[in-house]
């Protein structure tokens, strides 16, 4: 019999708890031998802890010093995600870190840097790219079934109101005690649909395509949110290849999309939903039908963790495969933020939350994408 992968997670308060309750609610060979928290009450919000005689830290030094672990799996904000990281890479463990990984290039490298350095992986929850569905269009691209990219495009949003921005300190936020978050939709909330495009791109099955230049289009429509919540985005690639993506919170939709439309030589490529489904259809008319495919588990990025563990093969999901999106976040944050204006934001109360709704946003946005332009293009103005 196999030896369980020990795991210590870090982080159970928000994300966190969808693994902890894989690794406590499923035969996964793995054992949950710590949990890292800074909230001391965490152990009383979730009882499997005491049931289990799961310990809690207050921190990776505490754990660190009195155990050890197979795999990290770390869902703290970003702001703190390069530093365990590297903690964890340099303790001999691999990591499994959620989205985003990180918000420079230069933390990037250094992360890959130590993988290499101590022979341990870095795999990234972008679960998109685990799908089986996804990984079979990007084997068929990679083989030029579909020729060269030419164009692609996807709108995409969550509805997210007081509750939303009111449950930490860095929601909404650019900065927090003088550290970037940059927490916007296109950071955070909606990032897995514009890194899956980049992966999708990259020039091999472990890597994404780089961005090069962008236009923009970014507004604020909450007064209470210190960054974007809005975002029309334009990029080029260096597969040339634009990225054309928008995405909001300010909806009326609680879940608005994704739709994506990828424009090929040979063909084009559309789906739709959050658990895509992918069809593709060639000039000749041939359609390849990739919802046929068995996608995987819903948390197969925990299963190839677990897996690589054992095997010693890096999950594809790595820092080359996030290159893309981490460079575009920096470019997108340079942009000017342009308040929207306010006869346009419609307050709306719903279960016992506050929204504000930008008015026509999510089929200003369909429409835009339809015709492959930012809002300006199409003579619209939200500010």
């Amino acid at each position: 019999m196999l030896k369980p992968v020990r795991i210590v997670l870090v982080g159970v308060g928000g994300y966190g708890h969808i693994y902890l309750d894989a690794l406590t609610g499923r035969n996964l060979g793995a054992a949950l031998v710590g949990v890292c928290d800074v909230n001391p009450a965490v152990a009383e919000k979730f009882p499997v802890l005491a049931e289990r005689k799961i310990p809690v830290y207050p921190n990776l030094e505490a754990f660190f010093a009195a155990d050890t672990a197979d795999l990290a799996i770390i869902v703290s904000p970003v702001h703190f995600h390069t530093e365990m990281v590297l903690t964890c890479l340099r303790r001999g463990v691999h990591v499994l870190c959620e989205k985003p990984l990180c918000l420079t290039l230069d933390e990037a490298h250094r992360m890959e840097e130590a993988t290499r350095e101590t022979g341990k992986f870095l795999s990234l929850g972008y679960q998109l790219n685990y799908r089986k569905d996804v990984l079979a269009l990007k084997r068929d691209i990679l083989a030029g079934r579909y020729g060269a990219p030419k164009r692609l495009a996807v709108y995409h949003g969550f509805r997210r109101g007081a509750n939303y921005y009111a449950r930490n300190n860095w929601a909404g936020r650019i900065t927090v005690n003088g550290r970037e978050v940059f927490d916007s939709p296109f950071t955070n909330a909606c990032a897995h649909n514009f890194q899956m495009l980049t992966f999708l791109l990259g020039d091999a099955m472990d890597t994404s395509c780089d961005v090069t230049g962008l236009e923009a289009e970014l507004y604020r429509a909450n007064p209470q949110v210190e960054n974007y919540d809005i975002a029309a985005l334009r990029f080029q690639t260096d597969r040339n290849a634009p990225i054309l993506y928008y995405t909001a919170h300010p909806i009326r939709t609680a879940c608005w999309g994704p739709v994506g439309v990828l424009e090929f030589e040979k063909g084009i490529v559309r789906y739709v939903n959050e658990r895509p489904a992918i069809r593709g259809e060639l000039a000749d008319g041939t359609v390849i039908d990739y919802t046929q495919l068995d996608p995987g588990d819903g948390m197969q990025k925990l299963l190839d963790a677990i897996d690589g563990v054992r095997t010693g093969k890096a999950p594809v999901c790595g820092v080359k495969a996030d290159i893309g999106h981490i460079r575009a976040v920096r470019m997108a944050q340079e942009q000017p933020i342009v308040p929207v204006r306010p006869e346009l934001c419609q307050p709306m109360a719903l279960d016992g939350d506050r929204f504000l709704c930008v008015e026509n946003l999510e089929e200003t946005f369909a429409a835009c994408a339809q015709q492959w332009k930012l809002p300006r293009e199409m003579g619209i103005s939200l500010g």
